[in-house]
């Protein structure tokens, strides 16, 4: 926040697509708005998260990640998680994958808002989200 703004912090969810064209510049976003006093939760999959650059030291007080697990889907290869481990032949599996997040992320956001602490402010979701708009039902301010 800027020192003369009267606002208070955000918490913003930031969910990019499981590519790293999509991951590393949405990790970037997450790293600057704590510079304006925001918290964020940043939402992928455990084998994209463990395979980011690690956090500006400044960041990480206020960015956590949270892991959501990517279903197995048949005919995908176990920890085919990002585009990068996906063959164009797959590409097809790979999404069905990705569409299986829609449970967990609903469950995630709805415990999320149970709590004004933890509730988020706004959710910022990559283009192939199609599933994450449902979260509005859960009352994200």
């Amino acid at each position: 926040m800027d020192a003369g703004s009267s606002s208070s912090p955000l918490h913003i969810m930031v969910v990019p697509w499981l590519a790293f064209g999509h991951l590393l510049p949405y990790l970037e976003l997450s790293e600057r708005l704590p510079e304006r006093g925001h918290r964020v939760s940043y939402v992928s999959t455990s084998r994209n998260l463990a395979r980011l650059p690690t956090l500006r030291p400044t960041a990480v007080p206020r960015v956590d990640f949270v892991m959501l697990p990517l279903p197995s889907v048949d005919g995908l290869t176990d920890g085919a998680e990002s585009t990068n481990d996906v063959p164009d032949d797959k590409r097809g599996l790979h999404f069905k994958a990705f569409d299986g997040l829609a449970t967990p992320f609903a469950e995630f956001m709805a415990a999320a808002c149970t709590d004004e602490a933890t509730r988020p402010h706004w959710v910022i979701a990559d283009c192939f989200h199609h599933w994450a708009a449902a979260a509005a039902e859960h009352k994200v301010r």
